[in-house]
């Protein structure tokens, strides 16, 4: 089995799709769901990325007191 790492970028979309043709129903069912867990590790990163910023700006501090405040308000609307 040939690899494509060492593939020019250019062509490896069409080398990629190429073989995903190639696949089984199984195998292509497999190739989701890694492409979704690639996909949530990248969103899983940038809220990270996202969450020490905040931290870092102080914007967290208050988060315990405004979770307070929003159940206050909800139950007092019920």
């Amino acid at each position: 089995m040939s690899t494509l790492t060492n593939a020019d970028p250019k062509n490896l979309l069409p080398a990629v799709t190429e073989k995903l043709h190639a696949l089984t129903a199984e195998e292509l069912a497999v190739v989701e769901r890694v492409l979704l867990q690639l996909e949530i590790n990248r969103t899983v990163a940038e809220l990270d990325a996202a969450t020490d910023e905040l931290r870092g700006k102080g914007m967290l501090d208050r988060l315990p007191e405004i979770i307070a405040e929003v159940r206050a308000q909800r139950r007092s609307a019920a």
